[in-house]
Parts: C-alpha cells; structure tokens; sequence
C-alpha cells in the first residue's frame, strides 16, 4: 500500500510571494555599490533562526541586530571582489551554477506553474470530498490473471468479506483503511469516491500490484469556523494545484525529451565510477561507518579526481551536447556541487547511481539551457536571487581565509591553562545538632538540662525556634565552616561532641553540638594534556572574533554606509523561529536563505567615529 496511500507533494517555492509586494525592491541599506533590499532582509530574517526571536520585546533589536549583520556580509563580499576572488574559477562555476537553478525555476514557472488555473466549480467539488473520509478494504495481487480471478467471483456472488478472510491483508484491514481527499492518485481517489457502500472497483494496477477496493463506510465532518473553511480551502488549493502540475509537468517533459538525444562517453563514465568506489570504500573504512549508513562524497575529492585524472582527461568531451559539450572536469565538479552518496559501494551499485545522477545533470542542464535561449536570465527574480547568494558565498570564501590564518602557539594555550583551570579549595565542613531560642532564660535552661545528660535531639525538637532542623531533630546536615556567621566561625575550631552557647545571634540564642566534620579538600585542575585540545579551540575561536570584528571595522571606514531608517521601521516581522528548504522547478532544493550568523560587534566602535543612518 505504500504508493496507493503516499501524499502527493510537489512543493514550489516562491518567497517573493510571501510577502507585501509593496517592500520589493526597495533599498533598505547601501553598502558600497551594493544594496540590501526590503525585501531580501525580510526574507532572511524569517528564514534565519535566531536566539530570542520568539520574545516580542526582542522584536526590533533583533531586526537591527541582523541588519547589521547583512551589512558586515556585503562589506566582506565587496571586498571579496575588490581582492579578484570573484574571478577565481571556484566562484565562476558557483554562480553559473546558482545561476542555472533560478533560470530552471523561473522555466517551470513559465512553463507549468503560471499556467494552472484552479476553477470555483473544482473548490466545491474539493470541499465535497474534503468533508468526508472513506473506510476502504482492499485486495492485491502482483498477478494481473489472479487479479481478475478474485473479480470474477465477485461478480459471481461471493462476498468481498469471505474472499478477504483467505487473504494475507486480513490482520491489517480488520478495521478499515481511511482514506481523506489528495491521500491518492487522482484516477483512484475518482473511483473510491464515486462508489456506493459496498460496492467496489474494477481491478486497479498501481505500482505496486494489481488492487480491488471495496468501499466500507462514509464519514462525514462539518466545518464549523471560518478559520476551519478557509484554511481547507487553502489545503484543497494547493492539493488541486499539484495535481495539475504533475500532469503538466509530465506532459511538458514527454515533449521536452522527446526529441532529444546526448551521448555521454562510456569510457570516461566507468573509470569515475571506479575511482568513486575507491573514495568511499576508503571513507566508509575510515570513518567506521555501519553497514546501512551513506557515504558522501566531499568536496575536497574533487582535488583528488582532477589529479588522478590529468589535464588531457580532464578536458575531454564527457556530456556530447548538441551544442557547448561538458568536460569530464565540469562534470565532476557538477556532481560534487549537487551531492552524490551511497549505502551500498560495490560497483554495480555505483555504477547505477552515476548513471541516475549523470542523468538528473543532463536534465537540468537542458532546462537551463532552454531557459536562457528564452532570456529567463534576465529576468529580476532570477538576477537577484543570483546576486544574494553569489553575495554570500563571496563573503563566506573571504571568510575562511581569515579562519584559515588563525594560528595559536603552545604558550598561549598553556598560558590561558594557568589562568582557567586552578584548584579548587574546599574549606572544612562541619555537622551540628543546634537548639535555638529567642529567650535568654529558656537557653539557661536548655544548658541545665543538657548538663542533666538529656538527650540533645530531644532538647532540640521540644525548644528549638529554627523551623528547617526541627523536622531532623535540630540537625543541620553538613555545611561549610565560611556559612552560618558565629556558628560556622565557632564550629571551626570545635571537637566532635563538644558544645557550645548560648551564643547570641541576630534570630535567638543558640547552643549547638558537634556531631561530624570534614578536613578541607583540595580539588587538583583537570590534566592539561586533558583539556589542551579545547583550550586552543576556544582560544583560536576568540582570536578569530576579534579579527574579523576589526576586520569589519576596517571595511566599514572604507566603505560608504547608508540606512533608510523609515523602511526599517516599517518592515513587520514574525517572531517565529523558521528554517526551511526552496524547492526549485524540475528538481532540486536550496535552503530558503542564505545564513550567516549575528556580526554587531564591530558597529559600536564604528558610530563611535561615523554614521550609518542616513
């Protein structure tokens, strides 16, 4: 049952979409010859999960606080430029590469998604079907003859009920299976909803068999709020609108391919898949990976296949396009931009996995290559997205460098060693059993009757005024000599069973006892062998900080800075912590946003000298 019950999902996302067209557009802030729109600073504050967020009074520091951050990202990424890393063919193929995902979704939007049109006439009928769930029983065969032999006998007669009881479904359907509106595939979810109790289908082929449902009961429900009618409207929406898509996207994609022919050299082909192998045996033994546990390929082994394979190979025609054929290079780093892993190393299996992925390239490539015959590129959704990540990625490249450049001597962790890790010192503690009292003639008498030889815990429960020892019988428990003023100084210097009082304290009298104590204790600090490793973390964690804060300093003086400070204010923010994933027409996935993480230390000191709102 696992196809037939699977929802159907084909998610597009557009966050230009999620917010007031009004912002879209408008520059926020200008950094150098950059600007942060309204509209890019809405969405990566709602994508970006931040510490507090939830709190409303946080609202507008935190807004500023990521605003600044934003800055400091294009501050990094202006200078980023200003230092030719943008020429590095690293960054090259990344924003070709970002640039190629934008193109193929502003084609799907063209192509399918601007094209769905959702009637009235399809709500109501949607609302019809959300309103009831069905209880269906079902019988599968994998055999199309067997199939139709159990449809024969019930069109002879024989109850559905009996033919299921010799079935191996039978403990699974003793109840029946629910089934709500876009559980199912369209044509079947047509059939079970236009059956009558009781009754049931013609056999129904389906991925994973050959079915016959039955229809066992109808429940209906009402939608008693607005709030409940119009959030299923918005469900039967979006389930009618991927339906849709789906059947344009297959039929776009049969005339789309159709006539398409790329050859990929087979030879080229199965020396990387060899060499693959070889990664992620050597990965999977090294980091002692389980059996069922992926192995990925990382970025650093593309060092490592561009050298086993040499600049001739390299170079070579891999995919043979019509037009602009892909090298064997392009495609390796192709396939190491967009992820490649596998359970299983033997070749076969990987052989098989390169060839689905070497597929999904040349899809997506065609698409992009469509799209950019058609000028999709030029399109302002798509520069700017281009922009905003290309952005990120130049900020993030400098970034490293200065993460990279870090070094920390062995005197220097040893030297923060002394300063942190001390021993502890743990002054004596002592146990008592005390009477205390707010009169000066009881606690005379409490000492006469101690002399008497009465027993101290009885003195204590029948006299004492201390209320949180009077439940142990007057007994403290064990406390250090630095607590309880006078009676810890006294206690100090005090045998076990020696008595003392009355002694005068600002709550009574009191006349305690001895009963235990403890030598001071000296804790040794944690080895530095030991701790070595996260001290010179932290220590190069800090230096780090400080670097890039002065660094952004430098690159805030050099470059100009400007806030419009009443588009900020008028930016409405949730206070919903969110993270998420911007599925793309044809395939594939990014996060929402960009991330980057919270850089204010460096504006104090530059308002102390400059101003940035302008």
């Amino acid at each position: 049952m696992k196809w037939v019950f699977s929802f159907i999902f084909f998610a597009i996302f557009s966050f230009s979409n999620l917010f007031s067209q009004s912002l879209i557009d408008k520059p926020l802030a200008k950094v150098g010859d950059l600007s942060i729109t309204a509209d890019e600073f809405l969405h990566r504050y709602e994508f970006t999960p931040l510490f507090g967020k939830q709190n409303k009074n946080m609202r507008e520091s935190l807004k500023l606080e990521f605003l600044y951050s934003l800055i400091s990202e294009k501050l990094w990424a202006l200078e980023a430029k200003n230092l030719k890393l943008d020429t590095m063919q690293v960054m090259k193929f990344t924003e070709e590469e970002y640039e190629k995902m934008f193109i193929r979704d502003a084609l799907f939007r063209k192509e399918i998604k601007n094209k769905i049109k959702v009637s009235e006439e399809e709500i109501i009928n949607g609302f019809i079907r959300k309103n009831t769930t069905l209880e269906v029983n079902y019988l599968i065969s994998e055999d199309s003859t067997e199939i139709y032999k159990l449809y024969n006998l019930l069109d002879q007669g024989i109850p559905f009920d009996t033919i299921l009881t010799y079935s191996p479904e039978k403990e699974e359907q003793k109840k029946g299976i629910e089934v709500v509106y876009g559980q199912m595939d369209l044509s079947i979810e047509d059939s079970l909803y236009n059956l009558k109790i009781s009754q049931y289908t013609s056999p129904m082929f389906t991925p994973d068999g050959w079915y016959i449902f039955k229809l066992s009961n109808k429940k209906q429900t009402v939608l008693s709020t607005i709030s409940e009618r119009d959030n299923a409207r918005k469900a039967i929406q979006k389930i009618i609108e991927a339906r849709k898509a789906a059947k344009l996207f297959d039929k776009y994609y049969y005339n789309f391919f159709k006539d398409k022919k790329v050859d990929v050299n087979s030879k080229l082909f199965k020396e990387l898949a060899i060499k693959l192998q070889t990664i992620l045996e050597k990965r999977k033994k090294d980091y002692s990976l389980k059996k069922d546990e992926p192995v990925y390929v990382e970025p650093g082994d593309l060092y490592l296949l561009v050298s086993e394979f040499g600049d001739d190979n390299l170079n070579k025609d891999f995919i043979q396009f019509e037009k602009d054929p892909m090298s064997l290079k392009r495609f390796i780093q192709q396939i190491i931009f967009e992820g490649f892993n596998s359970v299983n190393i033997d070749l076969k299996t990987i052989l098989g996995t390169l060839n689905n992925q070497t597929r999904k390239i040349i899809e997506y490539e065609l698409y992009s290559r469509k799209g950019v015959n058609e000028g999709l590129n030029f399109l302002p959704e798509v520069v700017n997205d281009t922009k905003m990540w290309k952005e990120n990625y130049l900020y993030q490249y400098l970034l490293s460098k200065f993460t990279d450049s870090v070094t920390v001597s062995e005197k220097d962790i040893y030297g923060q060693y002394l300063q942190e890790y001390k021993a502890d010192i743990f002054p004596m503690e002592v146990n008592i059993i005390e009477v205390l009292t707010d009169s000066l003639s009881i606690a005379n008498k409490i000492m006469k009757e101690i002399k008497a030889g009465i027993d101290f815990k009885v003195l204590a429960e029948k006299y004492s005024n201390r209320d949180w020892t009077k439940k142990n019988k007057g007994e403290f428990g064990f406390f250090p000599v630095t607590s309880f003023g006078k009676i810890g100084e006294t206690a100090k210097d005090m045998n076990i069973g020696e008595i003392k009082g009355p002694i005068k304290l600002p709550e009574g009298y009191s006349i305690f006892k001895v009963i235990a104590k403890r030598t001071p204790e000296k804790k040794l600090p944690q080895p530095f062998a030991k701790v070595k490793n996260t001290i010179k973390r932290q220590i190069e964690l800090d230096k780090t900080k400080l670097k890039i804060t002065n660094y952004t300093i430098e690159l805030a003086r050099k470059y100009s800075i400007s806030i419009d400070p009443n588009i900020f204010k008028s930016i409405k923010v949730t206070n919903i912590n969110s993270f998420g994933f911007r599925f793309l027409g044809f395939g594939g996935r990014i996060k929402a946003a960009p991330l980057i993480p919270l850089n204010v230390d460096w504006v104090q000191p530059f308002i102390d000298s400059n101003t940035i709102v302008q």
